[in-house]
């Protein structure tokens, strides 16, 4: 494990040798957070009391000033998921971001290029404020993930940015090679009509290859159409409350029983969340989510409640205890998991 980590960070490193007759050495940044955490109920019975200390995300982050026209991101995660894993089961790291961005294209916009995010969480992390905590609901539930391979025009609409876009064109396939002719489609509009309050209007659609229902003995579209709306106040630093739906539609993507032709499978997703300051030190924070991955079928929710406090000891560091209850619909039991995170970061 030594050797990799110690290539990686030449490699990051490198171009700074450069950077003092050529161009600025690279901005470096770290995230980290990670918890104790105690199992304290759990579905599966033989995870119950489990309890440890773990790293569930760590970023180490390159920020490379090409010119006054280009900027690149090289970023590397580490987390306790299979992606990042050795094949030894140790943590490793994976590639998270590698692009290269093209500012002011034209008036008011920035286009991109490579592995990078996709357009509907920016703004719903900005106002969660807690991704050490808990994932925002579409990346809990696995409806999208948060990267994609493509090109990238976003920016703003008027002069005031109080309109901004963000269109993107990628594999759908993560930073996994590409396999096969499909790409995913993304939009988002942001909207910033008076100080404090502010609207994200998303879109995407994944096509895919037509499918065959043997029992139509027909063709059938097999993409999937997703849309989110976030709505959210927020005072910097003071308070954030904020509110987000999305509906997800599987074209095609079920059969109920045999016999039956292929169905669309249809889900939705709330979340409402908020974060209060009470002092210079301390937060605290709240959020429920309610996920139906299948609206024509009952007996499939899933729900989620969250809370926490936030010693915020500085501006880089915070101790968070948080617990996390997760309740499903037709099952007695339930996941609660107490935990106290740890978020530190350097830029």
């Amino acid at each position: 494990m030594k050797k990799p980590l110690l290539l990686l960070m030449i490699l990051v490193l490198q171009p700074a040798g450069y950077s003092q007759e050529k161009s600025p050495a690279p901005k470096l940044s770290l995230l980290m957070f990670g918890d104790y955490f105690y199992n304290i109920e759990q579905v599966d019975a033989r995870k119950k009391d489990l309890n440890g200390f773990q790293f569930r995300r760590i970023f180490l982050t390159a920020d490379f000033a090409l010119s006054e026209s280009f900027d690149s991101r090289f970023r590397l995660e580490s987390e306790q998921t299979q992606a990042s894993l050795t094949p030894g089961g140790r943590l490793g790291f994976m590639l998270k971001d590698a692009f290269i961005k093209w500012k002011g294209i034209f008036q008011g916009s920035d286009f991109i290029f490579g592995l990078s995010p996709t357009p509907a969480f920016d703004v719903i992390e900005g106002a969660w404020g807690y991704r050490a905590v808990e994932k925002t609901i579409m990346d809990y539930s696995g409806v999208l993930a948060t990267r994609d391979l493509g090109i990238d025009l976003k920016g703003r609409l008027n002069e005031a940015a109080s309109i901004n876009y963000w269109v993107k064109i990628g594999n759908n396939s993560v930073n996994s090679p590409e396999v096969n002719k499909y790409k995913r489609y993304y939009a988002q509009l942001h909207f910033i009509p008076f100080p404090n309050f502010q609207v994200a209007i998303y879109g995407d659609y994944a096509s895919n290859a037509a499918i065959m229902d043997s029992v139509e003995n027909t063709s059938k579209e097999h993409g999937i159409i997703l849309g989110n709306v976030f709505l959210n106040f927020m005072q910097k630093d003071q308070y954030s409350i904020g509110t987000e739906f999305f509906y997800r539609s599987d074209r095609n993507s079920s059969r109920p029983n045999a016999g039956r032709p292929l169905e669309t499978v249809n889900g939705i997703g709330i979340s409402v969340f908020g974060w209060l300051r009470l002092t210079d030190l301390i937060r605290i924070l709240a959020r429920y989510d309610t996920i139906d991955p299948n609206i024509d079928r009952g007996n499939n929710n899933s729900n989620l409640l969250i809370g926490g406090i936030d010693f915020h000891i500085n501006k880089n560091v915070s101790i968070i205890p948080n617990i996390e209850s997760a309740f499903y619909q037709g099952v007695s039991s339930k996941d609660v998991v107490g935990r106290v995170t740890f978020s530190y970061q350097y830029q």
